[in-house]
């Protein structure tokens, strides 16, 4: 029985291998990070993702905006109850201002009068 003796020539076997796996490395590492590599891809598409749902949450926001310029154009209704909102009355109208009561929850609401 021999005993195997050690290779000389081991070391440059292996050497194109180690070159080839440190290629390789360097070929992950640069697709990974570098400018609009796979990481810069995955936010791009995370962003675009969140543009898409602000976009839609502003049409459908543009959408009842527009219905109610519509309203507020031609519907009188509507141009009324956003009058009387805002504090407007018709001409001949009489106001009435009740003020309010600080402690209007603790009493009880008056009895009606006979």
């Amino acid at each position: 029985m021999t005993i195997p003796l050690k290779d000389p020539n081991r070391k440059k076997r292996r050497l194109p291998l180690y070159i080839a796996a440190a290629l390789v490395i360097a070929a992950v590492f640069i697709s990974l990070f570098r400018d609009m590599g796979v990481v810069d891809s995955w936010k791009l598409r995370k962003t675009e993702r969140q543009l898409h749902s602000e976009v839609e949450t502003l049409r459908r926001e543009n959408a009842l905006l527009k219905r109610t310029v519509e309203d507020l154009r031609g519907n009188p209704a509507v141009i009324e109850q956003e009058a009387r909102r805002l504090g407007l009355i018709r001409g001949g109208e009489n106001v009435i201002v009740v003020p309010r009561r600080r402690d209007a929850r603790q009493q009880d609401p008056p009895s009606p009068a006979r």
